[in-house]
């Protein structure tokens, strides 16, 4: 894979396909929810804050064959939900909050 995806690498003297040169792409921790309804998924607004928060939501209904189990997904999202407690804010929940407000009325998405 990483012969088929170069580095943006500008400068001559490098070879844009050394492990070094690539750039850092940060891993999001993942909040797993069973439906979209209230984090509006899709939106990039919102996509923008939960990664500046260190996090990203994944809708995963319970149903779906290969999905994880309820334990799995409650020891992950209480895990991501402390760490933003301690690294964020107590808070975060309700910030986060009003940031999913602000992203709904500046895309227009008010129904729901």
């Amino acid at each position: 894979m990483e012969q088929e995806l170069p580095t943006e690498n500008l400068e001559m003297r490098k070879d844009s396909n050394k492990r070094v040169n690539r750039p850092k792409r940060k891993k999001y921790a993942m909040i797993y929810v069973p439906n979209g309804d209230k984090i509006l998924y899709g939106n990039l607004c919102v996509l923008e804050e939960t990664h500046k928060m260190g996090f990203e939501y994944l809708v995963e209904p319970t149903n779906i064959a290969g999905s994880k189990t309820w334990k799995g997904k409650f020891i992950n999202n209480l895990w991501v939900k402390t760490k933003l407690v301690v690294t964020r804010s107590p808070f975060w929940k309700l910030i986060l909050n009003k940031k999913i407000k602000k992203c709904r009325v500046l895309s227009g998405d008010l129904v729901g």
